[in-house]
């Protein structure tokens, strides 16, 4: 009995981490439907806003079983501040206006598979943290992707066209995450991940309401049936919340290492989920820079990169999908 327990217990996390996936790939299309109905910030807000209320109905029930889940300390509030700037508020701000522009499948490739890269890019330019050689051909193969999905972009739609500067909106929130990563290097260090997550969101959803704000006023919000409403709760409960407090049990429970292969899903999931509610498709050239990119970031995260560097990546990327 007692082995057959320990063999279900990692099977049930396997499943956890899988659903997971499904969350953050969910995210893109959800969030393309949202624009579709709302305000680019309108729609950022209303998702955080829920998901912060949310995070902090969990964080509450975590302390009242576990007293020793404390506050943000006092000198990493200026911090914690920032990061909800940057990795919720601009990060977002460009992730639902890159929506506005392109299609959901694009996003879903772009910001999970190039974001982690661009991390390790620039951790080695401005940190001087050492690549070696797994990390650089991961490096090369994640640009080289990059390179045809783009070029599928401006062959097949003419000019500056819509979708390419959706997908460049995209690139550049890839980019704006990368910056938050290393930003919460050293907060990391002394806040609770989902204590951190929790406040940054707070931050982050102030910022979007006051930016939102103007426009929300204007909206007739009686207008709005019961459709829209299940989304925005689902994007504020499901790939904002849910899912990265899922993932961290994935990681207590088979360590950072393997948890981190699962997120070669959520472009999977995404381009699924484009395909069947949004009946979004790739051109094949796309298909083959998603793969290089895919190999890329498996190539980064993968077994030889140092124990103690997975921990610290595993923590700082669980709010990145969605």
């Amino acid at each position: 009995m007692e082995g057959e327990s320990q063999m279900r217990s990692p099977l049930l996390i396997y499943l956890l981490l899988v659903i997971t996936m499904v969350f953050w790939g969910s995210a893109f299309v959800v969030s393309k439907i949202s624009v579709g109905a709302v305000q680019v910030q309108v729609a950022a807000f209303l998702r955080f806003a829920f998901g912060t209320v949310f995070c902090f109905i969990l964080l509450f029930g975590l302390r009242l079983r576990n007293p020793q889940v404390r506050l943000v300390p006092r000198g990493s509030w200026w911090g914690t501040f920032n990061l909800g700037v940057i990795g919720v508020a601009i990060y977002n701000l460009l992730f639902f206006g890159a929506l506005a522009f392109t299609k959901a499948s694009d996003g879903s490739v772009i910001i999970p598979t190039l974001s982690p890269v661009i991390t390790v890019l620039l951790a080695a330019v401005f940190l001087n943290e050492r690549l070696g050689w797994q990390r650089s051909l991961g490096l090369t193969s994640s640009l080289v992707g990059a390179f045809f999905f783009f070029l599928a972009v401006s062959t097949y739609e003419s000019g500056m066209s819509d979708r390419m500067i959706g997908d460049l909106l995209f690139l550049a929130g890839a980019f704006c995450w990368a910056v938050y990563t290393l930003m919460s290097k050293k907060i990391l260090g002394k806040v609770d991940p989902l204590l951190l997550s929790a406040y940054s969101m707070l931050f982050g959803t102030l910022v979007l309401g006051l930016i939102a704000l103007p426009d929300m006023v204007t909206i007739e919000w009686g207008s709005y049936g019961n459709d829209f409403w299940l989304y925005q709760i689902y994007l504020g409960i499901f790939p904002t919340v849910l899912a990265s407090w899922f993932y961290y049990v994935g990681v207590k429970g088979i360590g950072p290492s393997r948890a981190v292969m699962f997120m070669n899903l959520v472009p999977i999931f995404g381009l699924l989920l484009s395909a069947i509610i949004l009946d979004e498709w790739f051109q094949p050239i796309q298909f083959i820079g998603s793969g290089f990119m895919l190999l890329g970031v498996w190539m980064v995260n993968r077994r030889g990169v140092p124990k103690k560097e997975l921990d610290r990546r595993d923590q700082e990327r669980v709010e990145l999908n969605g």
